[in-house]
């Protein structure tokens, strides 16, 4: 298949569209924790909605427009972040959003997601399955439509988080910090995560990426491991496969019942996380940051090439992808429920 996205003259230059750097602290006081956790909020990416899909916005939207796109067309969950941001970016450029969505369970954060997309303006096309929105984005594509994947998948939107190590390696430097241990991240589509698994074999400040699996998906390996190599080879770099492979973690321990499903270490890692003045939402980010709980609070951390570190401190690194931008905000004179065939795409199973 052509990679709609690989990259040509026109994508060098990017649009502006977020804040950079964003902020890096160290989380001080997680009960029982043997190592260090920091944390890389790209929440505060943008001042109007933040979160992961700002940096992969500004190269798609800027290739986009360079190719005299009239309108975007993507898919994603009924309550998905990357809908939301593609809506409102594109909005900015006059370009309005098409977006074929899937169901998931119903939590006040994915409708309220999906209300603001909708008041945005978003072009929503409601399907029953994964494989039928892909079919769907197929009958909707039109000549002029620019095709964004799920989560900004692709070689740009993952070169956007592989440049993103080089902003995380200064700052680490400015703290005495020469590597982490791991860099632990949600993974739906994997392109965050295959960014910065490129990122670290370009600029080794990592051992490795922790990519945290947010729904049952045995492929989810080898779509990170395919768009990183891919991308580090579209931009001129070496892929080295069998180091990207030493490099990349899968973390399957808190999928719970599957995409979209709250669980319970989720819930707890998300009131622990309001302590620090982070929000989290229980698809991605609270299953996330419980993942990096469990890695920081292990006191036998999983072994590795140097057996001499076994009981040393260890330090990860949390990068958080929600947008920072309470959804009040983009709410305001929204409609306060869905039309009902989009209603449809949330059924009413979260307690």
């Amino acid at each position: 298949m052509t990679d709609l996205h690989a990259p040509t003259p026109e994508t060098r230059q990017a649009l502006r569209l977020g804040s950079y750097p964003t902020p890096l602290r160290r989380l001080h006081g997680p009960a029982g924790a043997a190592h260090d956790i920091w944390l890389k909020d790209d929440g505060h990416t943008a001042a109007l909605y933040g979160g992961n899909k700002v940096r992969k916005l500004e190269r798609l939207l800027a290739l986009a427009t360079r190719r005299g796109a009239l309108r975007l067309l993507t898919m994603g969950a009924a309550g998905s972040h990357h809908v939301l941001a593609t809506c409102l970016y594109g909005r900015r450029l006059g370009l309005p959003t098409r977006a074929v969505l899937t169901p998931q369970p119903w939590t006040p954060h994915a409708e309220a997601t999906l209300r603001a997309g909708v008041h945005a303006g978003l072009e929503a096309v409601p399907a029953t399955s994964y494989l039928d929105a892909l079919l769907r984005v197929k009958r909707e594509r039109h000549a002029r439509d620019f095709v964004i994947g799920p989560g900004g998948c692709g070689s740009e939107g993952t070169w956007a988080y592989c440049l993103a190590v080089q902003e995380l390696r200064q700052q680490l430097a400015a703290h005495g910090i020469e590597r982490l241990d791991a860099i632990v991240v949600a993974a739906g589509s994997g392109s965050t995560a295959a960014g910065l698994l490129a990122g670290v074999l370009r600029t080794p400040i990592a051992d490795r990426v922790i990519a945290v699996q947010i729904a049952h998906n045995p492929a989810l390996r080898s779509m990170i491991l395919g768009q990183a190599l891919y991308s580090l080879w579209r931009h001129g770099h070496p892929p080295r496969a069998l180091e990207a492979l030493r490099s990349l973690r899968i973390d399957e321990r808190f999928v719970g019942e599957g995409y979209g499903h709250a669980s319970e270490l989720g819930d707890q890692a998300a009131e622990l996380a309001r302590s620090f003045g982070l929000r989290l939402e229980p698809t991605y980010t609270a299953k996330a940051f419980a993942c990096t709980l469990s890695w920081a609070q292990a006191t036998r951390p999983e072994r590795d090439r140097c057996k001499l570190r076994l009981h040393q401190r260890r330090t990860y690194l949390y990068w958080h992808t929600l947008s920072s931008v309470p959804l009040t905000a983009l709410l305001e004179g929204a409609s306060e429920t869905l039309p009902s065939e989009l209603a449809l795409l949330l059924p009413k199973r979260y307690p």
